[in-house]
């Protein structure tokens, strides 16, 4: 008995500890398993809208091998080892590393292709800075991309640049800014976000809405 007296409020303290902690925790599972339910459920929500508008954002893609590439042909160009036979068309998206949009079909044959990037010169294409500055680029070659924005413009090195459209895939990430004395813009240039020299292989899919 003298010993049960002196150990009872160690054991009790011990296991309200033991509840405190294990509400705790269950507390914090549930605020997870919510937050993942909602972000869950707002994924489905968005991919859903989008195919109900004809804007499917899990539209397939064809994997295709890099048969040819610079400097074996004019630069910001690939040769594909996929072309009519496998349902290319002119236009058709290009993708780098699953989402990185890199350009578009420009000729097709009967079993490849030609890829145009987006840094090749003479391709324009909108775009957005941070989410919200709008930006038109203009292929500057050799990867690199430029645009003009005005000279107030919260725009700096390593900001990452999308297309405009709901598909709001990554085009490149902002390398380099010039402002000449006294212009009222500044140069924004943009780098595609992948080594085409170490590129093997890349994704075709059907072309931007």
């Amino acid at each position: 008995a003298v010993f049960w007296q002196v150990v009872a409020p160690v054991v009790r303290l011990r296991d309200a500890l033991d509840a405190n902690e294990n509400a705790r925790l269950r507390a914090e599972l549930a605020s997870t398993t919510a937050l993942v339910s909602d972000r869950d459920a707002l994924y489905q929500q968005n991919l859903l809208l989008k195919a109900e508008l004809g804007r499917d954002a899990k539209a397939p893609g064809l994997l295709s091998a890099i048969l040819m590439r610079p400097p074996g042909i004019p630069y910001d160009t690939l040769i594909l080892d996929v072309g009519k036979q496998n349902n290319v068309v002119v236009g058709s998206a290009v993708y780098a590393a699953g989402s990185l949009y890199i350009g578009r079909i420009s000729e097709v044959y009967e079993d490849t292709s030609r890829a145009v990037l987006l840094s090749s010169p003479g391709e324009s294409v909108q775009a957005l800075v941070r989410g919200r500055v709008p930006l038109t680029l203009s292929g500057e070659g050799a990867g690199s991309m430029m645009g003009e924005v005005p000279a107030d413009t919260p725009v700096a090195v390593g900001d990452w640049v999308a297309l405009s459209g709901v598909s709001f895939t990554t085009a490149g990430e902002v390398s380099f800014i010039s402002q000449g004395t006294g212009s009222s813009f500044k140069e924004v240039y943009v780098q595609l976000p992948v080594n085409l020299f170490d590129l093997g292989f890349v994704a075709v899919r059907p072309p931007l809405p």
